[in-house]
């Protein structure tokens, strides 16, 4: 039986990991992370020293990058979450995620991985364009969003570089203004999404928003 998709969107900083795999595991659906496939793309690109700028090549290694309910994977081979997690890669993503080839490339990918967790039971899928370009048709759209400077301060506690805060919120706010202003999918919340500010929320509160949201839709219910 197919289960119900539930996208979570939002600028960096902004809660999505977290309350995603919060509510997965509250309904018992998979949480898919749609990010590990341009990490895994950028993590290929800096192996094999390919210019983040070469349209072209970035097409080509994203192609070798496959994604499932279970993680992202390079020429089949599973890649582990921490290598995926690592500052270089971090920026690496955000150069090669506006590239308009590559992003064609791993839309389909995407899509393949979110219809195979709706077939094993439905899946939150997390992302900064899911439900404006990759599941346009889902059946719950949230958008999270939250003040700068709190994003700043939870990323700084999330990674233990409280003395970096300065630097995280530069980062932040260099990461909104690429994600809004690019020519390719700009971040902004779809039409039907339920925009969530949480600067004032704690996670579980957040979590249990979107669990009411998710408890409105058919065969889901609140655990």
């Amino acid at each position: 039986m197919k289960g119900i998709l539930v996208t979570i969107d939002g600028p960096a900083g902004g809660g999505k990991s977290s309350v995603a795999r919060q509510v997965a595991g509250r309904l018992g659906v998979v949480n898919l992370n749609t990010g590990a496939a341009y990490r895994a793309a950028a993590l290929l690109a800096l192996r094999e020293e390919t210019d983040l700028s070469d349209a072209p090549k970035l097409a080509a290694l994203a192609s070798r990058v496959s994604l499932d309910p279970d993680g992202a994977s390079i020429d089949g081979e599973r890649v582990p979450e921490p290598d995926l997690r690592t500052p270089e890669v971090s920026a690496a993503a955000s150069r090669v995620s506006v590239d308009a080839g590559l992003r064609e490339v791993l839309l389909p990918v995407q899509r393949a991985a979110a219809e195979e967790a709706r077939e094993r039971g439905g899946a939150v899928v997390e992302g900064r364009d899911i439900g404006t370009v990759v599941l346009p048709d889902a059946e719950l759209k949230v958008f999270l969003s939250a003040d700068p400077e709190e994003r700043a301060r939870r990323r700084a506690r999330q990674t233990g570089r409280e003395a970096e805060l300065d630097r995280i919120r530069e980062a932040i706010q260099r990461r909104d203004r690429q994600d809004s202003e690019r020519e390719v999918s700009p971040l902004r919340p779809a039409e039907d999404a339920v925009v969530l500010d949480t600067t004032a929320l704690s996670l579980d509160e957040v979590v249990s928003r979107v669990l009411d949201l998710a408890a409105g839709q058919r065969g889901v219910r609140k655990l």
